[in-house]
């Protein structure tokens, strides 16, 4: 699934991509792709990502693949960060403060992006990284709305348990039906207007009759929008198989 959104958004020409603040992860592009290992890894380049204070701000430190020097036996090298800077001291970041992917990787999210600039690590250490330093080292943006919604076959719930699918892509289009996590498979159908995708929806009965095949539990099939982020670019949704 990633490699597919990869192959169509990649290029430094997708970070003008959407609205301004619209959320997404840095992936590695096409000429780091061939050498990355299969799976287990968090992606950063060799020598990391500066980070400012704010856009085009002061330098406020380093993100760097591994963890510290002196660090004890029994650390995940692969699944490790070092965050650094001038007046802090060595900060070791495990994979818990990534974006996991279903292949098991992870990535580095960002939830804003401002005059040339995206910010990262946003529930500890809040810094900025230059778009230009992404492309230079091949890197590109991967956005939510791209990553789940414009995708054709991507089964996703709504991670808020339940939500409006709608006759259009916007919130004053009439409801069609409310999915649930539990009771609806939601399939991308792999286009997208604003904050919405289309989808095709298979709802079951609930309760779930366990001795009725998978197709007799079926109480209605339809199709319309989910809305996949929120206003401010954050994901309403997630891939059926992500933790």
């Amino acid at each position: 699934m990633l490699k597919f959104i990869l192959a169509i958004f990649f290029g430094f020409a997708a970070m003008a991509h959407a609205q301004v603040d619209q959320g997404g992860f840095l992936a590695p592009g096409d000429s780091l792709r061939g050498h990355l290992p299969h799976a287990k890894n968090i992606y950063l380049p060799a020598g990391g990502f500066t980070l400012l204070d704010m856009p085009k701000g002061n330098f406020k430190g380093k993100v760097l693949p591994g963890p510290p020097l002196g660090t004890g036996p029994g650390t995940d090298t692969l699944l490790a960060t070092t965050l650094m800077g001038t007046n802090i001291r060595p900060r070791l970041l495990t994979a818990d403060g990534y974006f996991e992917t279903m292949d098991e990787r992870y990535y580095l999210a960002f939830d804003q992006q401002q005059e040339g600039y995206v910010r990262v690590l946003d529930d500890s250490y809040p810094g900025w990284i230059s778009l230009d330093e992404i492309r230079d080292k091949g890197f590109v943006l991967i956005y939510w709305l791209d990553y789940y919604g414009k995708a054709p076959g991507n089964m996703i719930h709504p991670l808020e348990k339940v939500a409006s699918i709608r006759m259009g892509p916007g919130m004053g289009s009439p409801i069609i039906e409310v999915a649930d996590e539990l009771y609806s498979e939601i399939t991308t159908l792999g286009s997208c207007e604003g904050l919405f995708c289309r989808v095709k929806v298979v709802q079951y009965n609930n309760p779930y009759d366990p001795e009725k095949t998978k197709e007799e539990n079926v109480l209605k099939k339809y199709r319309g929008w989910i809305q996949v982020i929120d206003g401010e670019g954050k994901p309403l949704v997630a891939n059926n198989d992500q933790r």
